[in-house]
């Protein structure tokens, strides 16, 4: 009898709401505040370039047609930088509809120039929403617009897989676990240990490992090593090296590097690089 796969990331089931977007055009020097914990938001650079600053992420510049995803969870400032205006599309959605994306990244920058595979989606999905919104004849339809944040979303986890556009499968249906994951996100380097993964759940190590295999599949090391190959391909993908990608993802040599990125997406990453060029 076959056995259906599993459903482990719950992005099957989820829904946006109430989304609204907006065109929004910046002066020099104008700033829009964001509070923490009213909206999560993307920032899609359509002309000129801002500044996302927050206290705990720093600066993130964008320029044209790169975007900006920011946790509802991060208060941050969005500031016009350069000499002429900027226009931007901006989404957001309320926070009682994102709570259950607390192991996302706080902060993450798509650049529009990073040779990312899943680009050319995310930019269809944008302009999808630019025409229903700025079409001079036919109105808005909400229903519409949600459907199409959906894809925006699912294309935004799908681009932090560059080698294979998967989703990964977090356990989103858990929080206890999604804990351990965004603490993963936030430090992809660390040397970490299922024990302390298991702290940060607030279970224990053997209650951790058994439910975070059950849910989704695989170990928690497996998922660890999973997002820092992940990282790699993205950092190798916007020009860096693979043997600095390799100190910078925490792998003791390019040899090391080169043998788990094969063991995770079957080639090697100078194979994967040259065969993107082509």
């Amino acid at each position: 009898m076959s056995v259906k796969p599993p459903r482990p990331h719950s992005l099957y089931d989820f829904r946006m709401q109430d989304v609204s977007y907006e065109m929004v055009t910046l002066g020099a020097g104008e700033n829009l505040p964001r509070r923490a914990g009213i909206a999560g938001y993307f920032y899609h650079v359509l002309k000129g370039s801002v500044q996302v600053t927050s206290a705990d992420y720093g600066a993130t510049v964008a320029g044209c047609r790169d975007t900006i995803i920011v946790s509802g969870f991060i208060g941050h400032s969005v500031e016009q930088i350069g000499e002429k205006s900027t226009q931007l599309l901006i989404g957001s959605e309320p926070m009682e509809f994102l709570a259950w994306l607390g192991g996302a990244p706080g902060i993450t920058c798509f650049r529009a120039d990073s040779g990312n595979p899943m680009l050319p989606r995310l930019f269809l999905a944008m302009d999808l929403v630019v025409e229903e919104i700025t079409h001079p004849e036919i109105k808005p339809d909400q229903l519409t617009l949600e459907r199409t944040a959906e894809l925006i979303v699912l294309y935004s986890f799908r681009m932090g897989n560059p080698v294979t556009g998967e989703l990964d499968p977090y356990p989103w249906s858990d929080p206890r676990l999604m804990k351990a994951v965004s603490a993963i996100n936030e430090d992809p380097i660390r040397d970490w240990s299922v024990a302390e993964l298991a702290d940060i759940a607030n279970m224990s190590r053997s209650a951790f490992s058994e439910r975070f295999t059950n849910l989704i599949g695989t170990s928690p090391i497996k998922m660890l090593a999973s997002i820092r190959l992940k990282l790699a391909a993205r950092k190798m993908l916007e020009g860096e090296s693979i043997g600095k990608t390799a100190i910078a993802c925490g792998y003791t040599s390019e040899e090391a590097f080169n043998r788990a990125f094969k063991r995770e997406f079957a080639t090697t990453p100078g194979r994967w690089l040259r065969d993107r060029k082509t």
